[in-house]
């Protein structure tokens, strides 16, 4: 009896140890996994603040075509109007998700979602998006690239 209590004791405090250390070190925000016509699509982690176990991290990064060619991702070729479907492992706050198209370094257009889907333009070219979304731990951006053919 007492050796049963005390190994369920260990185990709680073990239990309880482990998910304190992996709070200390669980520092970036979860990357969200956009995917178009079946193919998986690179991401680029932009500027976050994001909470941890006892303090809180801010990041802030250039802008996504910026972080697009310093990280050198590459295009992924999809067909006008394919949907690509943005998904996180928890879903973000309600009303929170965006999507912004970059056009310049100047000019940044919003872009409509609907049930965390966006439809490309028709219109041939290379597309830069940016994502951002609050999360339960903070708020993250996410830049990506798709070439329209």
């Amino acid at each position: 009896m007492k050796k049963s209590l005390i190994t369920l004791i260990v185990l709680v405090l073990l239990g309880v140890g482990i998910y304190f250390i992996i709070g200390l070190f669980n520092t970036n925000p979860t990357e969200p996994t956009i995917t178009v016509e079946g193919k998986k699509v690179e991401v680029a982690q932009g500027s976050y603040c994001w909470d941890r176990l006892l303090n809180s991290v801010c990041a802030d990064t250039s802008s996504p075509p910026e972080l697009i060619k310093n990280q050198g991702l590459k295009p992924v070729a999809v067909s006008p109007e394919s949907e690509i479907k943005i998904e996180f492992k928890k879903e973000p706050n309600e009303n929170t998700l965006g999507v912004s198209n970059w056009i310049s370094d100047n000019e940044v257009d919003e872009v409509s979602l609907n049930d965390n889907v966006l439809i490309p333009p028709k219109e041939k070219g290379v597309y830069v998006y940016d994502v951002h979304a609050r999360l339960e731990k903070g708020s993250s951006s996410y830049a990506f690239v798709i070439e329209v053919q």
